[in-house]
């Protein structure tokens, strides 16, 4: 049972990846080939660091604009929270046993755990068979999946939001409890699966890989409610942060790959560490 929902959730991922992340899409960084693979994997490590402050930082650079955007997503978080005991209300009417099963497979979709042994896998697969999109892609993907964790779990023990099965109504907090029953918000599991599906849509660039992209997140999220671990606005959060964390590194990222290959000052791997280079 558990194998059959681990290929539910995997294969849509690596069929769309096949057939959709072809040639024109591929954003091979500068310098690759030819490369030792340590020499690749330091990149990467350099790489991933640097989007870490680059979404952290991001506050920092942002303009009135792109404040009133933070303060529109909190006002709708807040405003969603009137349709929480509607949606869960709605959730308990369609409890069936085969929604049970389509439930237990979505969320697979958005274990931490499992979609980061997949991105493991991909990118060391990348790496053996020199295959850059793939193995980019995997370190994107598992790159939104620890940021946007990290987001959602300070989150989570900072706000101390009580999940719907406590029976305490939406508006129950205790911060940093440290209580299962007290880390509602917001959902972690819509987190990983929006932050996959961000990364892939936005590699792959393809209209109809995104729809079933973003259906399986959105699936995802439904399942978490549908279990009564988490509210509407627990899940909406959850997937509008994700997919600004994930949309934000890809463009990042393909952004530097292109500065890297016009020229100018890199930080990259040396043998001693690491060295900045004026690359022409």
């Amino acid at each position: 049972m558990h194998t059959l929902r681990l290929c539910a959730f995997i294969l849509p991922v690596l069929c769309s990846s096949l057939c959709f992340g072809g040639e024109g899409n591929r954003t091979d960084s500068a310098g690759v080939a030819g490369r030792p693979a340590i020499r690749i994997i330091e990149a990467d490590g350099i790489a991933f660091l640097r989007m870490a402050g680059h979404v952290f930082s991001a506050p920092a650079r942002w303009d009135g604009g792109e404040w009133g955007l933070a303060g529109g997503l909190i006002a709708g978080t807040a405003g969603a929270t009137f349709l929480d005991n509607d949606a869960r209300s709605m959730m308990q009417r369609n409890q069936t046993r085969f929604n049970d099963r389509v439930s237990d497979v979505a969320v697979q979709y958005g274990s931490g755990l499992t979609m980061l042994l997949v991105a493991a896998g991909g990118y060391t697969a990348g790496l053996a068979f020199g295959e850059d999109w793939i193995r980019e892609t995997s370190l994107l993907s598992g790159t939104a999946i620890v940021l946007a964790g990290t987001i959602s779990t300070v989150s989570k023990f900072a706000m101390g939001r009580a999940r719907p099965y406590k029976g305490e109504g939406r508006f129950r907090f205790r911060p940093f409890s440290f209580n299962d029953g007290y880390v509602s918000f917001p959902s972690g599991h819509t987190i990983v699966a929006f932050a996959v599906s961000g990364v892939l849509a936005e590699r792959i660039k393809n209209p109809w890989a995104s729809v079933g992209l973003y259906g399986l997140a959105v699936a995802t999220g439904f399942s978490r409610m549908y279990t009564d671990d988490h509210w509407f606005s627990d899940v909406l959060f959850g997937a509008i942060i994700s997919i600004s964390v994930s949309r934000s590194l890809v463009q990042w990222y393909e952004r530097e790959s292109d500065r890297g290959k016009e020229g100018g000052l890199r930080l990259v791997p040396s043998g001693n560490g690491i060295a900045l280079v004026w690359r022409f």
